[in-house]
């Protein structure tokens, strides 16, 4: 199997993942107590793993220390933009703002570039992306200041995804790198959310618990197998291709949490995958 096609595998199984964590998240009560239950799974389940890694040398170390903090204010940010906005709305936002910003960064700080036709397909992307959860009207109570956070969350998202895939390909070792980064994460988010929940920190936990298990599992398998396909390969059109996940996360959205989806984001998600072509054809 080619390199590139390993890329795409993983990451259409990180997109699939990622939209079953977001509607997860959706359908809780207290979103922050459950990205609080995410993370103590996925430093519980990476902490052995880790300890048998070799520990990466400094100059990775410093690289995952500016990932996780970027990661921290992005898991608070979605936790936020979820509460005040149908998945429907703001998950294509957040996902679909990335993709532009992330072939820039990529430009800027990997080196790395596109041609013409990989250009318009990604416009097409990004656009049909955003297209696909912007409301007719913004006229529901809070809509507003939910996609200003989406977009905010769309901007962090690229800045990880730059960091996290450099730190990649510059660790000796990449199953340690994500090991490590996962370790430290998770711990760190459990004890945040742990804190500014306190007060009702324990009924939450005990109310989400299976679902936060679940999803903390499917965060290992979504942003690990990002991370790899990633250091493998350019991610500009990687990063386009995982986004796909937003028309995962608004089937999951019409069949589980009941929401709508509408002639507009059928026409969508065909151009969608018009512009996904574009940039994985010769």
């Amino acid at each position: 199997m080619s390199t590139a096609t390993l890329s795409i595998i993983l990451i259409l199984i990180s997109a699939i993942t990622h939209a079953l964590v977001g509607a997860v998240m959706k359908r809780s009560d207290d979103k922050l107590v459950l990205r609080g239950i995410i993370g103590a799974t996925t430093f519980i389940i990476t902490l052995p793993i880790a300890l048998m890694l070799p520990i990466p040398p400094w100059h990775v170390w410093k690289i995952i220390v500016i990932a996780v903090s970027v990661h921290y204010i992005y898991q608070f940010a979605q936790a936020a933009a979820f509460t005040r906005g149908d998945m429907s709305i703001v998950y294509p936002i957040m996902r679909g703002f990335a993709p532009a910003l992330i072939a820039l960064f990529a430009f800027i700080f990997l080196k790395e570039s596109l041609n013409p036709r990989e250009i318009t397909g990604l416009a097409i992307v990004v656009a049909s992306l955003i297209g696909f959860g912007w409301p007719q009207k913004i006229k529901i109570e809070g809509t507003a200041l939910a996609i200003s956070i989406a977009l905010f969350c769309g901007l962090l998202t690229a800045i990880y995804t730059v960091i996290d895939t450099y730190g990649m390909r510059l660790a000796p070792h990449r199953g340690a790198f994500i090991a490590w980064f996962f370790m430290i994460e998770g711990l760190g988010i459990a004890i945040l959310v742990s804190f500014i929940k306190r007060e009702t920190f324990t009924t939450r936990v005990l109310k989400d618990y299976k679902g936060g298990i679940i999803a903390g599992l499917l965060s290992l398998i979504t942003y690990g197998t990002a991370l790899y396909a990633f250091s493998i390969a350019p991610i500009a059109g990687l990063a386009a291709l995982r986004e796909t996940s937003v028309i995962f996360g608004a089937i999951l959205a019409v069949l589980w949490l009941k929401e709508d989806f509408g002639f507009r984001r059928i026409a969508l998600a065909i151009i969608l995958a018009f512009g996904l072509i574009l940039m994985h054809t010769a």
